[in-house]
């Protein structure tokens, strides 16, 4: 199973865009649309709305969809986005301090409170920790590029993924749902564009999970749990000591084995369908369809994808 990142989509037409977003309407079954609920199923970027459109509510419009006084509120006051002063947005992040009484938050923290869209903040200053900075506040020390290896930013766009159900966009990031800025994979890879072949190619390599650190070659025998499972699935059992269980691989699977297990169950728990795409607060798992404590082995074919609520009542049933 290979992974391929979707073409940019620079010559899509309004008729195509159109469409996709009467598709995301179906989904929801009503007669407006939020960007917030395009970007979850959506196909396209915000950024190739707003070359084509304007404005999102210029795309409603087209769609012949509804658009209400909330939407026409963002809309008139989004105009005004790009003739805020440095001095406004500082104010505002002074303010947001003094709500949560801390000196330091995050930009997804900051967009719970917030006046602006942390996308103005990110094209001003560069930076989150920047704009805190220059407002006098605490820079979000967690989150500081230089103590971020490779295989860190490698994990946030798994997590990205998995939480939005699709390849997540630059536009994802600008909007905040990264813990980290444009800049830091721009710094790591070279641009966005760039971290996400550098992760496609990590999940396209052969080798999806390395042999457990102790495993020797015992001569070995398989022991048939489960037929409808394949043979590397199976657990495994020692000629010369029959009571004693070998595994080939370790109990966790890594990164690239996990990412390859969500993306075929589609994000989605496979016991109950929750997806955090749209329900934020579901967690999902990477759990064994035969358990691990019986010999079960962790590879592709032997994992299943479980929401936590799932994934605990079936703990507590084996």
């Amino acid at each position: 199973m290979r992974f391929e990142l979707k073409d940019y989509h620079r010559n899509v037409s309004n008729e195509e865009l159109i469409n996709d977003v009467l598709r995301v309407k179906m989904i929801y079954g009503k007669d407006t649309l939020t960007r917030t609920e395009y970007r979850r199923h959506g196909k396209y970027g915000e950024n190739t709305f707003l070359r084509h459109f304007g404005g999102w509510i210029n795309v409603l419009r087209a769609c012949g969809l509804r658009v209400n006084a909330q939407q026409q509120s963002a809309s008139k006051g989004s105009h005004h986005y790009t003739h805020v002063t440095d001095e406004q947005l500082i104010s505002d992040l002074l303010r947001v301090s003094q709500i949560i009484g801390e000196v330091s938050f995050s930009s997804k923290t900051y967009q719970e409170h917030g006046t602006w869209s942390p996308c103005t903040y990110f094209r001003r200053f560069g930076t989150w920790n920047k704009a805190l900075s220059y407002a006098g506040l605490q820079p979000d020390k967690r989150f500081s590029s230089r103590k971020i290896d490779n295989a860190k930013i490698l994990e946030e766009i798994e997590r990205l993924w998995t939480k939005l159900g699709r390849q997540p966009t630059a536009t994802d990031i600008r909007n905040g749902e990264s813990i980290y800025s444009l800049n830091t994979f721009t710094r790591h890879f070279g641009g966005w564009r760039n971290a996400l072949i550098a992760f496609i190619k990590y999940v396209n390599k052969e080798d999806e999970q390395e042999p457990a650190a102790d495993e020797k070659e015992p001569s070995v025998t398989e022991i048939p749990i489960n037929p409808s499972l394949p043979k590397s699935a199976l657990i495994v059992q020692n000629v010369a000591a029959d009571d004693t269980k070998k595994h080939k691989t370790p109990r966790e699977p890594n990164l690239r084995l996990r990412f390859k297990v969500l993306q075929r169950d589609q994000f989605r728990c496979c016991s109950c369908g929750a997806s955090p795409a749209k329900d934020p607060g579901v967690e999902l798992h990477v759990d064994h369809i035969f358990p691990w404590s019986k010999g079960g082995e962790t590879v592709f074919e032997n994992l299943q994808t479980l929401c936590s609520k799932c994934n605990g009542g079936k703990s507590n049933l084996t």
